[in-house]
């Protein structure tokens, strides 16, 4: 796979300007060697809130047993199949889950980085 995945805790303003700051240099001609995939959270309270133990063991596994259905995905989890869609689709929505034409869910990233800037 060989897939990064980069989770920045930033604000709105700085978010929007690494946006434009990119957006400029594709207009200058300069192209990035790679995709830039990746979610941003306003803070540190909010990250937390949304990865979960649960959800981080939940892709842990995920990217270990390979693309499974969220039914056998909860089997193997011993979780409850409701909690598990829950988490799938919370983390397919921030795209660090991914659904194949199949209607199967695996996590193609070899590893996730946050970031997180301690001062302005």
């Amino acid at each position: 796979m060989n897939r990064d995945f980069k989770v920045k805790i930033e604000t709105e303003e700085e978010f929007f300007a690494d946006l434009i700051a990119q957006a400029e240099k594709i207009d200058q001609g300069i192209i990035p060697e790679k995709t830039i995939e990746r979610v941003s959270f306003p803070d540190l309270e909010t990250f937390y809130r949304f990865c979960t133990p649960k959800r981080l063991q939940l892709l842990q596994e995920l990217h270990k047993i390979g693309c499974v259905s969220i039914s056998a995905l909860a089997k193997h989890l011993h979780r409850h199949y409701k909690n598990v869609f829950s988490d799938v689709k919370t983390l397919e929505n921030a795209g660090l889950v991914e659904k194949t034409d199949k209607g199967l869910y695996c996590v193609p990233w070899d590893e996730f980085t946050a970031t997180v800037k301690l001062a302005s």
